[in-house]
């Protein structure tokens, strides 16, 4: 396969060039599928492996509903206490909890919100996207600049690290703006069931996150909220369950070393 990597000639520092010389190497002796992209949120210094490489998103994309439904609440907060209903067609298989409770049929769009990203819930997921309509969540990515936003045969769609990098920047500037809302959206994102990254490769740094798993697609990105917090996207097409969490903490140990540095240096210096 074809393989994008990042240009480092613009990196000063010998001892950062070398340490990114070294992680894309290692991505460089994957037979499989792989990706990731660092920004620093500070400074604005990023580096990336198959950046425009493009993957099936699985449930990482699951927060793009979610961060457009909570802005939307900034001018119509009735929006996240609309109740919906759902009929037996609904209640989807794969991942989740609301799959085996059909008898409750009730819920507010703050709580399926909450099921969407507290346990990755593909029943209220799938209940959001049709309560926005996909084409409004699409029209929304090309907004922001994405590319390929909900492109593909479902609504779970492609996605690639650099509309991942679009995605995640906008919801921390959401963050930023310290609504209500948007902190609420943030502790829904911070404590999910299922975490990929162990938190002591992110020198046990709060993460705000979303991982995405369906046959050989398994991923995890977010937010790591560091003295200068930096984006963390890694995408994975492999095999084996065990090599793939193995391999993303990995990488994620690596990219955090890095980030160190980079706290240390000026990355053009």
């Amino acid at each position: 396969m074809k393989f994008n990597v990042s240009s480092i000639s613009n990196i000063k520092n010998k001892c950062l060039r070398k340490k990114i010389y070294y992680l894309n190497k290692y991505l460089l002796k994957q037979n499989e599928k792989v990706a990731y992209a660092y920004k620093n949120l500070s400074t604005d210094d990023m580096f990336s492996f198959n950046l425009d490489v493009c993957f099936y998103s699985a449930s990482a994309i699951k927060f793009l509903v979610c961060l457009y439904i909570y802005e939307q609440a900034e001018t119509n907060p009735e929006i996240l206490e609309n109740e919906l209903i759902l009929n037996p067609e609904d209640f989807k298989q794969g991942s989740g909890v609301l799959k085996n409770t059909p008898n409750k049929t009730n819920y507010s769009v703050k709580q399926l919100i909450y099921y969407a990203l507290k346990e990755s819930d593909n029943t209220a997921y799938i209940k959001l996207v049709n309560y926005v309509t996909a084409e409004k969540l699409k029209a929304y990515g090309l907004s922001l600049g994405a590319k390929h936003t909900l492109e593909g045969k479902d609504l779970f769609g492609i996605v690639n690290a650099s509309d991942m990098l679009i995605y995640l920047k906008h919801l921390y500037d959401y963050f930023e703006t310290n609504t209500k809302f948007s902190q609420e959206l943030k502790n829904n994102m911070s404590n999910p069931s299922y975490k990929i990254i162990k938190s002591k490769n992110i020198d046990n740094n709060l993460f705000v996150r979303k991982y995405g798993g369906f046959g050989i697609a398994f991923h995890e990105v977010g937010i790591v909220y560091d003295e200068n917090p930096y984006i963390l996207i890694i995408l994975t097409q492999k095999n084996e369950l065990k090599d793939k969490e193995e391999y993303i903490n990995k990488v994620a140990r690596k990219i955090n070393k890095i980030h160190r540095l980079t706290n240390q240096y000026n990355i053009r210096k």
